[in-house]
């Protein structure tokens, strides 16, 4: 009896002791799985976007949890806090070198005054201080925007609502309305601006083609006096170096008895968080060039 029971103790030391050996290979092996079994693909290259804005492209060499090593394309091997990263997605290497990702290109979707057939992804949102007034935009999914604009008096105030869509690489389409009012002034003068608009081209070198049809009204009038009228729309933008755009804007209308033109040309320098640009603005009414001596300044803000 005495030796089974000393049998049956050497037997679970010796399991025990065999068990305690084998810990550090199970271990190794668990490792060598999670890593083999990791989200990020040898080879591949991801797009990361940090909470801030700041964009990089390449391959993931490592992640342990806390931080990823990024060879980058453009800076080399950089390290980065999990903590400070926002979005990490898989991208095509060939259309980067293409420069069809939006890698410095996030406020591609605005030029001037007018917008196009290009998309901003869900969350990413942009704030855009005009000379005469603010304006926001927000990102409600990767086709829908929604936003406001106002002048710095809050008249008038306009809502505007966005849908756009990628047929192909290089075309792009997108239909919105704007409406709105003269606020504190005279809420019951009103006006609507349903568009749509063709893209072609990329995130750096486009033109787009719109047109819409605006309809204004003041009921306080007896009777209620209102004007309708086709507006179109040509803009685009050529990217001339790494960081500046060549950004030309455009719209028409006929204003009574009159066919007014407004042409905004301009520089936009700036990376996808900030960006600023200038542009002289150019009235033509009948054909008779107006002067307008005021420079049509803007700051963009992504958050």
């Amino acid at each position: 009896m005495e030796t089974k029971f000393i049998n049956s103790i050497r037997i679970k030391f010796f399991i025990g002791a065999i068990f305690l050996l084998l810990i550090p290979v199970f271990s190794s092996f668990a490792q060598d799985t999670l890593q083999n079994n990791s989200e990020y693909v040898p080879e591949k290259t991801y797009l990361i976007i940090k909470n801030n804005g700041t964009e990089y492209i390449g391959e993931i060499l490592s992640d342990d949890g806390r931080e990823i090593l990024v060879n980058t394309l453009k800076l080399g091997k950089l390290y980065i806090p999990k903590h400070e990263i926002k979005s990490i997605s898989l991208v095509n290497k060939e259309e980067v070198i293409a420069a069809k990702l939006p890698e410095d290109d996030f406020f591609s979707s605005r030029y001037f005054i007018t917008t196009n057939g290009f998309n901003q992804k869900k969350g990413d949102h942009y704030l855009l201080m005009h000379i005469f007034g603010p304006e926001v935009q927000f990102a409600v999914t990767d086709n829908i925007t929604v936003g406001g604009l106002t002048s710095w008096i809050g008249m008038p105030i306009v809502l505007s609502l966005k849908y756009s869509a990628k047929l192909t690489d290089n075309l792009h389409v997108g239909a919105g309305v704007l409406g709105g009012s003269l606020s504190w002034s005279n809420i019951s003068a009103n006006g609507v601006l349903p568009y749509g608009s063709v893209t072609i081209g990329n995130l750096k070198n486009n033109i787009t083609f719109s047109g819409g049809w605006i309809f204004v009204q003041d009921a306080n009038q007896t009777p209620t006096e209102s004007h309708e009228s086709v507006l179109f729309s040509v803009a685009g933008m050529v990217r001339l170096g790494e960081k500046v755009s060549f950004v030309v804007d455009s719209f028409g209308f006929k204003e009574t008895n009159s066919d007014v033109v407004v042409v905004m040309p301009g520089i936009r320098i700036g990376s996808n968080k900030n960006a600023f640009q200038i542009g002289l603005t150019q009235v033509y009414v009948d054909d008779r060039f107006i002067p307008f001596p005021i420079p049509t300044l803007g700051w963009f803000k992504r958050f």
